[in-house]
């Protein structure tokens, strides 16, 4: 089993991602940021993670999207922005995101810019939005902001959404066989 943080658009609130961070760094075989920091790519903040260029981020040294395999699981990661992935059908269009993801062979699919969490199986791939830290948008706004957890098992993937007080939303969990 492993495990994976993974957390977007904090919109320049540094001391939530940096507490994030820091609780499941210990825990967690990898850890993905989607973008929208508005931070240095080059900040300690990111010591060890994985990080793409959000739409509000301005530093070159941030790649636009990356295939990354940790544990046997292919991850395709983007902010979202370039591939189109505004609100549609309740979340988001995935269309342009599982193009790419089916060309990286990546199981699993990270994206961000939404600021709407959610996690689906689409053509045979896991979709998660971790929605946003700092700027929550969509029917569960309320909760004030989102990360997620994605647990890997040999036979299928769970992924678990906390509010910023680490707090498990256990009504949020979903679960896709693999």
């Amino acid at each position: 089993m492993s495990k994976f943080l993974i957390v977007s658009d904090n919109h320049g609130d540094r001391e939530i991602l940096s507490d994030i961070i820091a609780r499941w760094r210990p825990q967690v075989a990898g850890i993905f940021f989607n973008g929208d920091s508005e931070l240095s790519a080059k900040d300690t903040v990111f010591d060890g993670v994985s990080t793409v260029i959000g739409n509000m981020d301005y530093d070159p040294d941030f790649v636009e999207a990356r295939a990354t395999t940790i544990d046997q699981v292919t991850f395709f990661q983007t902010h979202g922005h370039l591939y189109h992935v505004t609100v549609f059908n309740g979340w988001a269009n995935l269309e342009l995101l599982d193009k790419a993801a089916l060309e990286s062979d990546a199981q699993v699919v990270l994206f961000g810019h939404t600021h709407v969490d959610g996690a689906l199986a689409y053509n045979g791939k896991l979709f998660i939005n971790p929605g946003s830290t700092s700027l929550p948008k969509g029917p569960r706004s309320i909760i004030g902001g989102t990360y997620a957890i994605l647990i890997v098992e040999s036979d299928k993937f769970i992924v678990h959404f906390y509010n910023r007080s680490h707090v498990l939303l256990d009504n949020l969990t979903v679960e896709m066989a693999r």
